[in-house]
């Protein structure tokens, strides 16, 4: 059964299982929790009551337009448009021959969208700060509807924690959440699935499995955290002063 919309919440462990309760009302008694629940994990946050979650100094805006006008104009696939003084970028996704995949990020040091914010809010703040910039950018911006616009807070874990307690092991997000700028957030989940997958397809003892599954994943992702990281503080630097010739990604 396929649940949509549900709160998850662990309640604890006896007998060797995980108890779940699913929307409040709904209690499972569970052998394996494989918990993807994002980087704010409900799940991870009560087995690792003492973690430090913190805030990271760039958010950003993420919303689709759908316009074959416009789409027709963007030449190349994929287009990134960086402020001269640091902290603000906006880049361009074809998708398809009418749809575009745009997103902003922006220091919140020196720009700011209220918590509550409307859908009039994030164009109001688009046109703030984008109105000037390349024409593309300001079409996209005054042809876009912002119902579904997206804010990402952004937010990371000061420490590691490990990746499974007990009968619970944690994937993507959940296990080790990446900043934007490594450009391996998905990429990272879908290794951790592919991994534990194999894993545990070999029928070995659970904890014997989990200690594997880490040991196999935990070295990687600790390179993106450290490349992420690196690639934030040249974010936040005027152009002038950013390193030349640095691929805008994080690898191995």
């Amino acid at each position: 059964k396929i649940s949509y919309n549900s709160t998850v919440a662990l309640n604890g462990f006896s007998e060797g299982k995980a108890e779940i309760t699913l929307d409040e009302n709904t209690i499972l008694e569970a052998d394996v929790v494989v918990a993807s629940d994002g980087s704010r994990s409900r799940i991870r946050r009560t087995i690792f009551q003492d973690e430090i979650m913190k805030a990271v100094l760039e958010n950003e805006v993420v919303n689709i337009i759908e316009n074959e006008e416009l789409a027709g104009k963007i030449e190349s696939n994929f287009l990134k448009f960086h402020h001269e003084n640091g902290g603000l970028t906006f880049g361009i996704l074809k998708l398809s021959s009418s749809k575009i995949l745009w997103y902003c990020q922006f220091d919140i040091t020196k720009h700011f969208i209220n918590e509550d914010y409307t859908p009039d809010c994030i164009k109001q703040f688009m046109l703030d700060n984008f109105d000037n910039w390349n024409p593309l950018i300001s079409s996209i911006i005054e042809g876009s509807g912002y119902e579904n616009a997206h804010i990402w807070r952004v937010y990371e874990l000061e420490k590691l924690n490990p990746f499974y307690h007990q009968n619970v092991v944690f994937i993507g997000d959940a296990a080790h959440p990446l900043i934007p700028f490594t450009s391996q957030g998905v990429t990272s989940a879908l290794k951790d699935s592919f991994t534990l997958t194999q894993l545990l397809a070999e029928g070995n003892d659970l904890q014997e499995t989990f200690s594997k599954y880490e040991e196999d994943r935990k070295s990687e992702i600790e390179i993106h955290i450290k490349n992420g990281r690196a690639l934030l503080e040249q974010f936040l630097l005027p152009l002038n002063e950013q390193p030349k010739n640095t691929l805008p990604i994080s690898y191995k």
